[in-house]
Order: C-alpha cells, then sequence, then structure tokens
C-alpha cells in the first residue's frame, strides 16, 4: 500500500485527477467502445481506479527519480551504497571502524541497512525499524531512524541491540559526491554513541559489507 507522507498534496491531487479525466476520456472514446465490439463487457469504474493505481506504483518506484516526474515530491533521491567511517566512543575508549550504508527508497518510503567491520574482522549489521526524513530550517534534509543490530554471534560482548540515528544528507557538487553524516546511540548494555561519516560509493545494493 501506498503512503503519500513524502507527497506534495496539492499536485498529487491534481494528477489524480488529471489523470481521471483522461483515462475516463481514453476508455470513453477508444476502449469501452472497441471491447463492446467484441462482445466483452467493461466495468469502467474499477477500470478507473485500477489503472491509476498502477500508474500511481509505477511512479512510487521508478518515474520519481527521473528530474522531471521529482516535482511530485518533496524529498530528494538519497538511494544508494555510501562508504566511509564511525567513530565510536565505549567504555571510556575511542575508536573507529568502517562502515557502509546503503539505502533503498521510493517516493513513499525508505529503508537503511548499515555494515561494519573492526580492527579484528569482526562483522555486524544493522537495519532500520522506523524512518523520517525532514527538510530542516537550514535547508539540508535529516533523516531520523530507529534501528536494530543483530551483534556479532562469534562475539558475545557485541551483544544484540537498538540505536537512534540521525544523519544528515548533503547533496552532491560537481566537485564532491554526496554524503550522509551525523550521530547514533546504542541502548547495549554498556552504552555505546558515536559519529558517522560516509561518502556516496554506488547506487547498486551489495547487501553485505
Amino acid at each position: 500500500m501506498l503512503n503519500f507522507k513524502y507527497y506534495k498534496t496539492t499536485w498529487l491531487i491534481l494528477v489524480i485527477v488529471l489523470l481521471a479525466i483522461g483515462i475516463d476520456f481514453l476508455l470513453h472514446e477508444w476502449v469501452v467502445p472497441f471491447l463492446k465490439s467484441k462482445g466483452i463487457e467493461f466495468l469502467r469504474a474499477p477500470g478507473n481506479v485500477t489503472i491509476i493505481a498502477m500508474i500511481l506504483t509505477f511512479y512510487d518506484s521508478v518515474l520519481w527519480k527521473l528530474p522531471f516526474f521529482k516535482l511530485l515530491v518533496k524529498i530528494p533521491n538519497v538511494s544508494g551504497r555510501y562508504k566511509g567511517k564511525i567513530k565510536f566512543e565505549f567504555q571510556g575508549n575511542k575508536g573507529e571502524k568502517v562502515c557502509f550504508i546503503e539505502v533503498k527508497q521510493s517516493a513513499s518510503k525508505i529503508k537503511i541497512h548499515s555494515y561494519f567491520n573492526n580492527e579484528l574482522n569482526e562483522k555486524t549489521d544493522s537495519k532500520s525499524l522506523v524512518e523520517d526524513i525532514r527538510l530542516e530550517e537550514d535547508g539540508f534534509f535529516d533523516i531520523y531512524l530507529f534501528y536494530l543490530n543483530n551483534g556479532n554471534k562469534i562475539n558475545s560482548t557485541l551483544d544484540c541491540h537498538e540505536g537512534a540515528n540521525k544523519l544528515r544528507y548533503i547533496p552532491a557538487k560537481k566537485d564532491r559526491k554526496a554524503k550522509l553524516i551525523g550521530h547514533y546511540f546504542t541502548n547495549r548494555q554498556i552504552q555505546t554513541r558515536g559519529e558517522i561519516e560516509t561518502e556516496f560509493e554506488s547506487k547498486n545494493l551489495k547487501g553485505e559489507f
């Protein structure tokens, strides 16, 4: 089911109305007469709704990423794989580890998976459970998310935990790639917190470190 949270309401309503008028005209002038000539009955009202739903679904997953069509939504296209590092503090000790952030996004929702590795080659990952994108007063978009990390099954000190992130999206320019930067904290038995800075690497998602 589509969620229109990130759509521009006025433009969305206008597009739906125009689609309804256009589809109704095509059905009345072309499709229905043709089907009747073949002895086939066509239920116009359900047909209209189904066609509009299919168009909006296609827009939500594909078309919204194109320059002209993205005018219907109020959030940027953040999707892709980002590479960087996490600087953290644990039990009073500071350190850093390599990380990848993968963003899967449509016009109506966003999911974020993060993958980590430390100096002992211990790998772990987390996935977002609740997400929100907001336009801040300074004109930048911040992503707020609540996530679950399953920990590491080999190293019992890396326990399963939950946490929260705030990531700022820095758009790409001619001399730099897009970035996701921010901070996080967890509810581990011994709480950790830290900073994240990643840079866009690719549109291709790997689903692993």
